[in-house]
């Protein structure tokens, strides 16, 4: 009997997304060398602004007002998995309290287009 693990679509584009951000870099002949300091800008970085506030333990998050479009900001555990999912307007605020400690990727998104990705801790 054959075995399929089954893949979601979201899985998917959430890697090939990674992929085209963070292409690999290295290969065996880099050994010994230091690798080149890499920087990313997107067109669209700009579109949600995240910070934290340590006192209260809080991430905030808010669309910036320049948006057109309404934006789907999602978050991913280190195992892929999806832990929130906003939809928002332009202006719109909201505040992450509910997370356990550790490291999550957001991701942003508006009418299936790729915006932006980003790293929230939780300490």
């Amino acid at each position: 009997m054959k075995r399929n693990s089954p893949l979601s679509a979201l899985s998917v584009v959430l890697l090939l997304v990674t992929l085209m951000i963070f292409p690999p870099t290295r290969s065996f002949a880099d050994e010994g060398k230091k690798p080149a300091k890499k920087e990313h800008s997107f067109k669209n970085a700009n579109v949600v602004k995240v910070f934290p506030d340590p006192l209260k333990r809080t991430i905030h998050v808010i669309a910036r007002s320049g948006n057109e479009k309404d934006i789907d900001f999602l978050v991913f555990d280190i195992n892929g998995n999806m832990v929130l999912n906003y939809k928002m307007k332009a202006g719109e605020k909201r505040s992450i309290t509910d997370l356990k400690r550790g490291s999550y990727m957001y991701h942003v998104f508006a009418d299936d287009e790729y915006l932006t990705t980003g790293k929230i801790e939780f300490r």
